[in-house]
């Protein structure tokens, strides 16, 4: 490949991780104040799915890393130490974080639980950036000189931001960590007995009637506080975090997960249903997309072509009843549909939740003809929930063939192994560009995301669960 300012063709690995004690543990967009700063990993790993609440990630380092808190001008002068006696030095055998003559060898002691821990990530085709990490003539690094740090920072993408929740004892030494949603599992709840249907921003919101969310340092994303989302009408117990119950409710495919509005953390509720984007979809609010070139970004395809005929597609829909269990149902088309025979159904129910004598006593509909369970492995399924609390039964099964034929089925589903330099995050909107094999070529949701960094490079492997629709050529209308 040709070199050129787009799409250079030589990149060196840059990272930088801080690590804190939060003055605040409810600010969680502070920024560090002299942190401990990491500028080297044998190895980093970010799970990222925006169907998880509490993102994960694990930092392994040898146990010869020499580190120390950053020098700034303020700690300097309340230690009263002078720039000139700020020494940094680098070491064959480990990872430079000295920026004072006393550094010692790092240990386990060194990451406390609870801490704050911020993970940056990034690419550079200028040496001279890389080398911000190693002292000038001067003397000045990243380490002691605050126009340098931000310099190096703007090279850099955050990729996680937690907290510290384990540290090995083994050598190299290994710290795991959780992102911030992790404090919602410190929180309980109240004692909620509603009376009433209750929504997302009931529950969430600061204008809210329970205000779940003021405590913790999060709050709901401003898209969510347009929109009500209706959770029907269940109790919540103070035995339950408030991580129970955001985790819960992706029983109803109706997820949480953190998103960020102007650098600020927040928590952003979505579902994915793609033939008809509605104002609670995770895409509706989302005009960015990020292209991925396939003769560029790519570094391991394992996209896969399935089947394209709606004669192997089921869909099984769940609906929650109003006593709060939920209420499934799985259709395909009859094969032995006659359509000149007016007794003659062009849908199979298949596999419907077992509904008792009293429940049927109570008005509940039973749409399938058969209690046998049918093995479904050969067909592609696609799940589908409904949105109305208390929905009848008959009704999900109307909303379940609505969705079947409007379902674009395009056979694009897998993962991709992408070059670093995109950086990107689960619950994204993508675009898949392949000049060669333009079938592939259309849009995606980003279902998840694990990103690898260390001595084997810069790696992000992205689950696309199928293609949510295909982007139209000049040719076509």
């Amino acid at each position: 490949m040709t070199f050129n300012s787009q799409q250079p063709s030589f990149h060196i690995l840059i990272c930088l991780i801080q690590i804190w004690k939060p003055n605040n543990p409810q600010d969680l967009s502070e920024e560090p104040q002299s942190p401990i700063m990491i500028t080297e990993a044998q190895k980093i790993e970010i799970e990222d799915s925006y169907k998880k609440l509490i993102g994960t990630a694990s930092v392994s380092f040898p146990r010869g890393t020499i580190i120390k808190k950053t020098s700034t001008e303020l700690n300097l002068l309340s230690d009263n130490i002078s720039t000139q006696s700020v020494v940094i030095a680098n070491m064959d055998n480990g990872v430079l974080m000295t920026t004072r003559t006393n550094s010692r060898v790092a240990t386990t002691a060194d990451f406390s639980v609870g801490n704050r821990i911020r993970i940056m990530l990034g690419y550079t085709t200028n040496p001279e950036i890389a080398a911000l990490t190693k002292p000038n003539q001067d003397g000045q690094s990243i380490y002691n000189n605050a126009s340098l740090l931000s310099r190096y920072k703007s090279f850099l993408t955050t990729m996680f931001d937690g907290f510290i929740t384990k540290c090995s004892t083994n050598s190299p030494i290994e710290i795991k960590c959780e992102n911030l949603a992790s404090c919602l599992k410190k929180v309980s709840c109240p004692k909620i007995i509603p009376t009433n249907d209750l929504t997302v921003k009931d529950l969430l919101s600061d204008s809210g009637k329970y205000k779940l969310l003021k405590h913790t340092g999060l709050k709901l994303h401003p898209d969510n506080e347009r929109f009500e989302i209706n959770i029907g009408k269940f109790p919540i117990s103070p035995d339950l975090t408030i991580a129970d119950v955001l985790t819960g409710w992706g029983k109803m495919k109706l997820y949480a997960y953190i998103k960020y509005d102007n650098n600020e953390p927040c928590i952003a509720i979505g579902r994915t249903y793609f033939s008809k984007i509605d104002k609670d979809n995770i895409l509706n609010n989302q005009n960015e997309i990020t292209v991925i070139d396939f003769g560029y970004h790519v570094a391991e395809n394992r996209l896969s072509m399935t089947s394209t005929d709606k004669a192997f597609l089921a869909v099984t829909a769940t609906s929650i009843e109003t006593t709060g269990k939920t209420y499934q149902i799985t259709i395909r088309l009859n094969p032995d549909y006659n359509k000149e025979d007016e007794n003659s159904s062009r849908w199979q129910v298949l596999n419907e939740t077992t509904i008792s004598k009293k429940a049927r006593k109570a008005g509940a509909t039973v749409l399938g003809k058969s209690k046998d369970r049918v093995d479904l492995s050969t067909y592609t399924i696609i799940p589908y929930m409904s949105r109305k609390i208390g929905i009848s039964h008959q009704d999900l099964l109307d909303e379940a063939i609505k969705y079947f034929e409007s379902y674009q089925m395009n056979g694009i589903e897998g993962s991709l192994t992408l070059f670093g330099d995109l950086a990107l995050r689960s619950g994204t909107k993508v675009e898949l560009k392949d000049e060669r094999y333009p079938q592939k070529n259309g849009y995606y949701l980003v279902d998840e995301v694990n990103t690898k960094f260390g001595v084997d490079g810069y790696r992000q492997t992205v689950k696309l669960p199928y293609m949510i629709s295909k982007k139209k050529t000049n040719n076509e209308k």
